[in-house]
């Protein structure tokens, strides 16, 4: 008779024909012995069956092969499927396009015997592939700081922050106690890792946690068929996860365990809801609504005392979120983002205190909303970055109008300073080639107010081919240095995408006559060379055709360098002649 494996390893797969075997490979090639390997291919319509089946056929006693009939739109229904099917004395699971480390098993399996608990976790870390191999951030761990020791707790009370984890691939169970404890994933749901950790954790005699890497989790972002964790932009993905969420609310309030409630919720308002709020300002102002429907309507269920507990721009998000300021809620999910975000919120002084906004005299607001502690006062201008909105951009009579407002935080630059502002298109490829036209600027209330009037034809010359995309930037003079902010999308702002500025290229007229705005990703306002018509459009498409040719390419990096010559050339003293403004 064969003996029981030690560990089955469940994979499921959808589609995934080519990475499949990557993800069975790492599974077979554990250092401990006994391990089975279990495919569940989802009703794939491509060769996911067929590669299971040969892997399968080439190692038998080793893989099986689980076909499910109709697609489970999920990946509760098929870990469920590979729970029925396997054989061994402990279960992990693994995506197909995912990858074990070589000594997981075994050190996973060590753990659980030498502490005798029943669900064991190991660090994860996200292999970022567009990021190039030893470039930054190409290996991010996930919550790391879960993952110094090894340590094992007796209960989900004892250490609440082992919601902040709730993969359930980096993880060993004990088979016997998945079956003690009635655990199956939920099924059509998305986020079903949420609630089945939470359950797993709950019901666990004893969570052990070791420092070693267990699990690759392979990100890549700009995939053309985004995986599930990478769809937060749907509305459907997150009205999975509120759901996931109550079901997890349910679960403790079952329990009794109202701590652990508001330990989750703090994690909910630090972790889930910024994922799904920092990219929203680039989506169509429908979809935002409904997303944001969506979120308040669950903040509303929140324990008030988790937006004091959480950490200070999340909650400060989620809050506002749940108060009905949608705008004061992504500037806070947006400036805890990046290193240099921009302010997008007026920030107030009440006796001595910072707040993001005003807190309007209710206790709760100033708790939450206080970011003194920040220090963001304390910043220069330049690191504070503050939003430049447009508020005009149009082509009238003959001429460009475009108009906005920059913050004034705190009222830093003071109403009697001497104010100069010039407003800046610049080739992406090369910042170097810069247009400028005069801008007037004057103080009004909480923000400088700018304005701009122009011939675009005459102002800014392309060359036609080599500098396709123009970014803009206001540059303003404060009286006390130079403050340079990228004009964008805000509250009050016309729409941006879609205005036509008649230009002349140097070469190429009669295939590009105009720059066409457009709002970047980032939400601010950049121009692209366009041209009317489709006879225009056509020839466009002929002569871009002809320069992304070698010859084309070779006159392009002719003109491109005799360009920046000219450049070099029109900047040395004594040259007659003017420059481009």
């Amino acid at each position: 008779m064969r003996a029981r494996p030690r560990v089955s390893v469940v994979v499921i797969a959808y589609n995934d024909e080519r990475r499949l075997p990557r993800a069975v490979a790492s599974a077979l090639g554990q250092s401990l012995g006994g391990v089975q390997t279990v495919i569940v291919d989802d009703a794939s319509t491509d060769g996911t069956g067929r590669v299971a089946d040969r892997l399968a056929a080439a190692h038998p006693g080793r893989v099986a092969a689980v076909h499910l009939p109709s697609n489970s739109g999920g990946c509760g229904g098929p870990r469920n499927a590979g729970i029925e099917r396997a054989d061994g004395r402990y279960l992990m699971f693994l995506d197909s396009d995912d990858l074990l480390d070589r000594h997981a098993c075994l050190n996973l399996v060590a753990a659980a015997e030498d502490t005798g608990a029943d669900l064991v976790s190991g660090l994860c870390e996200r292999i970022f592939l567009d990021v190039p191999e030893g470039g930054p951030d190409r290996v991010r761990p996930w919550f790391p700081w879960l993952y110094r020791r090894s340590v094992l707790y007796g209960s989900l009370g004892e250490y609440p922050n082992l919601l902040y984890d709730t993969l359930s691939t980096n993880k060993a169970y004990r088979r016997d106690f998945l079956e003690r404890a009635g655990l199956r994933f939920v099924e059509r749901l998305h986020y079903e890792d949420l609630l089945f950790t939470a359950e797993a954790y709950l019901a666990a005699e004893g969570t052990a946690l070791i420092p070693h890497r267990v699990y690759s989790w392979l990100v890549q972002e700009r995939a053309a068929a985004p995986s599930i964790s990478n769809r937060r932009a749907e509305t459907a993905g997150l009205a999975d996860r509120l759901e996931i969420h109550r079901r997890i609310d349910a679960l403790f309030a079952g329990h009794g365990a109202h701590e652990l409630k508001r330990a989750k919720d703090v994690k909910f308002v630090n972790h889930d809801l910024p994922l799904h709020l920092r990219d929203l300002r680039a989506r169509d102002p429908a979809h935002r609504a409904r997303f944001l429907d969506l979120a308040s309507a669950y903040l509303a269920e929140l324990d008030p005392r988790a937006f004091e507990s959480a950490q200070t721009l999340p909650a400060i998000a989620a809050f506002l979120l749940r108060e009905g300021d949608r705008e004061g809620a992504l500037a806070a999910a947006e400036y805890d983002r990046a290193e240099r975000p921009e302010l997008r919120v007026h920030l107030r002084e009440r006796d001595g205190r910072i707040y993001w906004g005003d807190p309007a005299g209710e206790a709760l607001a100033r708790r939450v909303l206080d970011v003194t502690g920040l220090r963001l006062h304390k910043r220069s201008l330049k690191k504070l970055r503050p939003a430049n909105t447009v508020t005009l951009l149009e082509m009238r009579d003959g001429l460009a109008r475009v108009a906005g407002t920059v913050l004034n935080p705190l009222g830093r630059i003071p109403p009697g300073a001497a104010l100069t502002a010039a407003l800046e298109f610049r080739d992406r490829r090369r910042p170097s080639r810069t247009a400028r036209t005069p801008a007037r600027v004057e103080h009004r209330g909480d923000v400088l107010a700018w304005s701009a009037e122009f011939d675009p034809a005459r102002r800014i010359r392309p060359i036609g081919l080599t500098d396709p995309v123009w970014d803009v930037r206001l540059r303003m003079g404060t009286g006390r240095g130079e403050l340079v902010t990228p004009p964008g999308a805000g509250p009050g702002s016309p729409p941006l995408d879609g205005v036509a500025f008649p230009v002349r290229p140097r070469l190429t007229r009669f295939a590009a006559d105009r720059l066409r705005s457009y709002t970047t990703a980032g939400g601010h306002l950049a121009f692209a060379l366009d041209s009317a018509g489709t006879r225009g459009r056509l020839a466009r498409a002929i002569v871009l055709g002809a320069a992304t040719s070698r010859p084309g390419r070779l006159a392009r990096r002719f003109l491109g360098a005799a360009a920046s010559r000219g450049a070099a050339a029109r900047r040395l003293p004594g040259r007659g002649g003017r420059g481009r403004t």
